[in-house]
């Protein structure tokens, strides 16, 4: 069997860089916390990878993004649920075109959680590493799964070994 073919979706993060105005960096740059850093690492080793963000939706890591400052956290839920319509949406259309196995959502409850709704009707297994890994216990955690090696989609061998990875940890 081959490997599988594996979209990693992560959550956008508060602390950005600081931009002048109309200036844009590829979105995988813009976020600067540590958190990021990690998650950002996880993707880069994906078949496909895609940044979750509060103010664009769903976007590839290497689209051009000017500074934000917005957070599901500051949305009502009528905001939120439509915001994970959306990006679901476009996440169908993502997973389908790709031809890809799975999609590891890697961030916070609060983005994952929106998603959870939309799970059934998406074209390939969906993993979160960060809400159901026993390894994964809060923040420094998930971070140290991201960096591990052996947890990056180029270095499993199936579809089953993404699902042992993410739920032993």
């Amino acid at each position: 069997m081959n490997r599988p073919r594996v979209c990693t979706v992560v959550s956008c993060g508060a602390s950005k860089q600081d931009l002048s105005a109309g200036e844009t960096v590829p979105a995988r740059e813009l976020y600067s916390s540590p958190v990021h850093t990690c998650k950002d690492r996880y993707g880069r080793h994906s078949d496909g990878y895609y940044i979750m963000s509060a103010e664009y939706g769903l976007v590839r890591h290497d689209t051009e993004l000017a500074y934000y400052d917005r957070t599901l956290d500051a949305m009502d839920d009528l905001q939120v649920k439509a915001w994970a319509r959306e990006v679901a949406c476009d996440l169908r259309d993502v997973l389908a075109d790709g031809d890809f196995d799975a999609v590891v959502l890697i961030g916070s409850e609060t983005y994952v959680g929106a998603l959870e709704p939309h799970f059934e009707r998406l074209p390939a297994d969906v993993l979160t590493p960060w809400q159901t890994s026993g390894f994964v216990t809060g923040v420094g955690r998930g971070m140290s799964w991201c960096n591990d090696e052996l947890n990056w989609p180029e270095n499993v061998s199936s579809a089953d070994d993404i699902g042992r990875v993410v739920s032993e940890g």
